[in-house]
């Protein structure tokens, strides 16, 4: 569970997991960002706004209790992310439904970072713009594409990052392969990184997670100047 620290100042992040389309993995993606986050020593949560309860299942099969998967809905979403703010929380992982416009989009206002996962496939591209755009209403927010279950072999994978970049939309330099860990972990409640540490979808995710980490890093340093800027306009020349 989030424990509140009341000796340090409460600074959480939010990360909406967005796309449009069906299937796209995006519980999975939360799961395992959210463990990936966990074992890197920060507070971690999952809101689950996806009516399938997705992520809210894997939770209720999962022996530990951290990282908490909370199921909300469009009522009680701002409520449930204020009190794991309060309580302390690093970073929340919000996993949105699909095709619920107004579900996503009240996700991503709340959100510092719109990840938006996509198998290689011609359907989850096509997908991806209109995913964006969704995000990026009512102002823009730092937004990337993570592919999810790319296959080894032939160059599909390729090909769809190559799309995405010629619409520049970023694309995370690592991606989730299309590997049996994935499905083997979710019976347990789990995530590669803790049945198959060693393993490579271990390593992706760790990769994933990493990429993540440097954007919110890049919003922190960002905050603190235009803090620092507000504060020397401030003062008077003595």
């Amino acid at each position: 569970m989030v424990h509140h620290d009341t000796n340090r100042k409460v600074n959480m992040f939010t990360i909406a997991i967005l796309n449009q389309k069906g299937g796209s993995g995006k519980s999975t993606v939360a799961e395992c960002l959210a463990v990936a986050a966990y074992l890197d020593g920060q507070a971690s949560a999952i809101l689950d706004l996806d009516p399938q309860g997705t992520a809210y299942s894997w939770g209720k099969r999962r022996e530990d209790a951290n990282p908490p998967v909370i199921s909300v809905t469009l009522a009680n979403l701002n409520d449930e992310w204020e009190r794991l703010k309060e309580a302390g929380a690093d970073i929340v992982f919000i996993d949105t439904p699909a095709r619920l416009d107004n579900w996503a989009r009240e996700a991503a206002e709340i959100s510092d970072i719109v990840l938006i996962p996509a198998k290689p496939t011609i359907k989850d591209i096509e997908r991806v713009e209109a995913s964006i755009k969704l995000a990026c209403i009512p102002e823009p927010r730092p937004t990337f594409v993570v592919l999810n279950q790319v296959r080894q072999q032939g160059d599909r994978n390729a090909q769809a990052e190559k799309v995405i970049k010629e619409k520049r939309y970023p694309v995370c330099p690592a991606r989730f392969g299309f590997r049996v860990a994935f499905e083997d972990s979710d019976t347990l409640g789990q995530t590669p990184q803790e049945t198959e540490p060693k393993g490579k979808a271990a390593g992706e995710i760790q990769l994933v997670y990493q990429y993540t980490k440097k954007l919110l890093n890049q919003l922190t340093n960002k905050k603190v100047n235009r803090d620092d800027k507000k504060k020397g306009s401030g003062r008077r020349a003595a």
